[in-house]
C-alpha cells in the first residue's frame, strides 16, 4: 500500500496521455500516488487505449499498488442521436477491458443517464457510471443525476463556457456539498495545475485552487493536460498529493461529524456507518476497519468524512479498484472471512500490516451479520488489537 495515500483521505486521478504512457513514468506515478489512471477516449484509438490498461493493470499488480480505470466516454460530443448510437461502441469497449468506470461527457438531462445505464443492464455490465456536469441543464437537474448514477465529475472548463467563467466556483461548491450528501464520489477536475504542462512548479493560485477543491469536499481531483501532454507528468501528481496533504490538516472533520446529522438516513446500514465514525473519534481509534462485498458499506462511512482511515476489506478485486476513487478508503483483497472471530483476526492483522495501528490499539470493526449478505451492516464493535 502507497505510504501517501496512507495518510490522504482525497484521492488522485491522472490522465494518461504521450507524456505518461511508458511504463516508467506510470511506474512512477502509481508508487507517487497515483489512484486513477483516467484515459480519455475522445484521443487516441481504442487499441492503444487497451495497450495502456494492459501496462497498468500489469504495473498494478507487480507493485501491489491497487488503481481504477476510468474511461471518459466523448458521446454526445462527438455527434447526436440514440444513446446506443452515442455511447454503443464505447460501452462494449468498456465491457470488454473489464472498465472499473465510465464517464458521461455532455450529458444534458437525467433521461440520457437513465438510457446509459438500461443499456449496461442489457449488457449485463456491471460498470460505475460517473457523469461530467459540463452544461446549465445537467447542473439544474444535478440533483436528481447524481442519484441515477454513481458520481459526478465536475468539469469545469466545459462549464464555464456555458455558465460564464464567474458563477463556475459556486457551481463547484453546490456540486460538492450535494454529492457529499449523498455519500456518492465527486471529481474535481480542470486546469488544476494547467501552468505544470509547461513549468516544474504551479502558480500560487494553482495552489490555492486545489487546496479549496480539498477544503470543499472532493472526494478526488483530477489532473487532465498536466499528466497526458505536460512535459512534467510525474511531478505534477506529486505537487498534486503535497498540496492535498497540507490541505488536509485544516480539514474540518470533527465539524462534519458533528453537523451531518441532518444527512442521517432512516437505515439500520447507515446509523451504523455514522456510529463507527463517531465512535472511533471518541476512543481516538487509530482506523475504521469496514467489511464490505459491494463496497457500500465503505461509501456510507466515507460520507461521514471521518479523520481515521477507512480500511476496507472486501472479497472482490473489482470492488478493490472502484473503492480507489472513494474519500479517505484504502481498499484490502482478502478472502471472505467464515465467522465473527475471523473478522476480528482479519481487522487487526490488516491494521497491523498496513502499519495503520500497532498491538494494543484501538480500531472499529463495522461489518454485517450474515457475514457476505451485501446491504447488512449492523455490525460496530470497538476492539483492541
Amino acid at each position: 500500500m502507497n505510504k501517501t495515500a496512507t495518510k490522504r483521505h482525497v484521492k488522485i486521478v491522472c490522465t494518461l496521455g504521450p507524456a505518461s504512457s511508458s511504463p516508467r513514468v506510470i511506474e512512477n506515478m502509481l508508487k507517487g500516488g497515483m489512484d486513477v489512471v483516467r484515459l480519455n477516449l475522445a484521443h487516441g484509438t481504442l487499441q492503444e487505449h487497451s495497450q495502456l490498461i494492459s501496462e497498468v493493470r500489469s504495473l498494478s499488480q507487480k507493485l501491489k499498488l491497487p488503481v481504477g480505470i476510468l474511461l471518459d466516454l466523448p458521446g454526445l460530443k462527438l455527434g447526436h442521436g440514440d444513446i446506443k448510437a452515442v455511447f454503443g461502441q464505447h460501452l462494449d469497449f468498456a465491457l470488454t477491458e473489464d472498465a472499473d468506470f465510465i464517464a458521461l461527457s455532455f450529458i444534458s438531462s437525467v433521461r440520457q443517464v437513465r438510457e446509459v445505464k438500461q443499456l449496461l443492464r442489457k449488457m449485463k455490465a456491471d460498470i460505475p457510471v460517473i457523469v461530467k456536469i459540463e452544461e446549465a441543464r445537467a447542473l439544474e437537474e444535478s440533483e436528481i443525476i447524481l442519484e441515477a448514477g454513481e458520481g459526478i465529475m465536475v468539469a469545469r472548463g466545459d462549464l464555464a463556457l456555458d455558465i460564464s467563467i464567474e458563477k463556475v466556483p459556486m457551481a463547484q461548491k453546490r456540486l460538492i456539498k450535494e454529492a457529499n450528501r449523498q455519500g456518492k464520489p465527486v471529481i474535481t477536475a480542470t486546469q488544476m495545475l494547467e501552468s505544470m504542462v509547461r513549468s516544474a512548479t504551479p502558480t500560487r493560485a494553482e495552489a490555492t485552487d486545489v487546496a479549496n477543491a480539498v477544503l470543499d469536499g472532493s472526494d478526488a481531483l483530477m489532473l487532465s493536460e498536466e499528466t497526458a501532454i505536460g512535459s512534467y507528468p510525474v511531478e505534477a501528481m506529486e505537487t498534486m498529493v503535497k498540496i492535498a496533504l497540507e490541505a488536509e490538516v485544516m480539514f474540518p472533520y470533527e465539524e462534519i461529524l458533528h453537523s451531518r446529522w441532518q444527512d442521517i438516513l432512516p437505515e439500520v446500514n447507515d446509523a451504523a456507518a455514522r456510529a463507527a465514525c463517531q465512535m472511533a473519534h471518541q476512543v481516538q481509534a487509530k482506523a475504521i476497519v469496514a467489511f464490505t462485498t459491494a463496497g457500500t458499506t465503505a461509501l456510507r462511512v466515507s460520507k461521514y468524512r471521518p479523520y481515521h482511515p477507512i480500511l476496507a476489506i472486501t472479497p472482490s478485486a473489482s470492488v478493490v479498484r472502484r473503492l480507489s476513487l472513494v474519500w479517505g478508503v484504502l481498499p484490502l483483497e482478502e478472502p471472505e472471512p467464515a465467522n465473527l472471530e475471523e473478522v476480528f483476526e482479519l481487522a487487526s492483522q490488516a491494521a497491523l500490516e498496513t502499519n495503520l495501528a500497532k498491538r494494543g490499539d484501538l480500531i472499529v470493526i463495522i461489518a454485517g451479520i450474515p457475514l457476505a449478505v451485501p446491504g447488512s451492516t449492523n455490525l460496530v464493535k470497538i476492539h483492541c488489537i
